[in-house]
């Protein structure tokens, strides 16, 4: 099939379209898909040979590779996914380094960990919320909490601008979701549930996972962390994606990057949050291209995991522990 369509375009070039994006990582590569919000994993090869018949012409691409097995597999699967396109000239503009709905949040994706102070403030945070512009707010409620805070807080809720909602909570038995009355509640994980299960309940997905609360607040790389359309791959060129407007509220009130953060970058209630922001700001703009393994990862464009680096002052170098070894292509949990 593929020789065939080479075939009736000899006298046209091969282009690869703008919004696949090849990246090489240490063990395998990957193509991201901008278009279809998908990812492709290839061998570092493929993509090294994109990068080769790229915008040669076809004919050219015929009489070098014509007799490479490999090459003509490679040449069948760029053309079976729609990766490349065969036209006389580049009719496609190049991917745009800015993006149509690029977010002006200060802060998009907010998690607060519920307790008495963070709902004694609730009124306070909320108008914070708003401030900052968050749109996905995610509740924790830990163990041996009344579930009933989770009504008081979002009471305060109603009028925000957040648009999506997810909380976390100890496993309950039959609890129904409809007991919040939030629309904009998308997501329920039961952490410490005896087993696992992942269901739709009026209309929000509720997920029953076996972690306890240290296992499930626990930064974590995963085919579920993974994030691929244009917004985020742009995000994850210029800043980490997985950190970039994120805030973790603890109990206290106090702004973390992640549950295991060890430095607290000022209160959720600080009037000079413009200056608690530019401390986030600092560790959240460092690119996964300095940092290590991430650096040699095919998914360093696309990973949400929100793992917190640190510098090593010997290897001029920043570092993460992170459950993914790009080198061998294994997870760890």
């Amino acid at each position: 099939m593929e020789l065939t369509c080479l075939s009736h375009n000899r006298d046209k070039k091969l282009f690869l379209f703008s919004c696949c994006i090849p990246v090489k990582g240490s063990a395998r590569g990957a193509i991201y898909d901008l278009q279809r919000d998908d990812i492709e994993l290839v061998p570092n090869s493929l993509v090294d040979f994109i990068g080769y018949i790229n915008k040669k012409s076809v004919q050219n691409i015929i009489d070098e590779w014509g007799d490479n097995e490999i090459a003509w597999e490679y040449l069948e699967l760029l053309i079976q996914k729609e990766f490349i396109f065969f036209s006389s000239e580049d009719h496609f503009p190049k991917l745009s380094h800015k993006c149509f709905n690029d977010d002006t949040s200060k802060i998009e994706f907010m998690t607060i960990v519920l307790s008495e102070f963070v709902v004694r403030n609730s009124k306070a945070i909320v108008e914070r919320i708003e401030y900052l512009g968050v749109k996905c707010l995610y509740l924790h409620l830990p163990p041996g909490t009344d579930w009933e805070q989770i009504l008081e807080f979002t009471y305060f809720l109603k009028q925000s601008c957040v648009i999506s909602l997810s909380i976390s909570l100890p496993y309950q038995k039959d609890f129904n979701p409809n007991a919040i009355k939030e629309q904009r509640l998308k997501n329920l994980y039961f952490y410490s549930s005896p087993y696992s299960e992942s269901i739709e309940i009026y209309n929000v997905n509720s997920y029953f996972l076996e972690y306890n609360e240290e296992e499930f607040l626990f930064p974590r790389a995963g085919i579920n962390s993974i994030s691929i359309n244009h917004r985020a791959f742009l995000t994850g060129k210029k800043a980490n994606l997985g950190l970039y407007k994120t805030v973790f509220v603890n109990a206290k009130g106090m702004l973390q990057l992640n549950s295991i953060d060890i430095k607290e970058y000022g209160c959720i209630l600080d009037s000079d949050m413009e200056n608690n922001l530019f401390l986030l700001s600092e560790v959240w703009n460092i690119k996964r291209d300095k940092i290590m393994p991430c650096r040699k990862c095919e998914l360093k464009y696309a990973c949400t995991a929100n793992f917190i680096p640190t510098y090593d002052d010997k290897k001029k170098m920043y570092f993460i522990n992170c459950n993914y070894n790009p080198s061998t292509n294994e997870w760890f949990t």
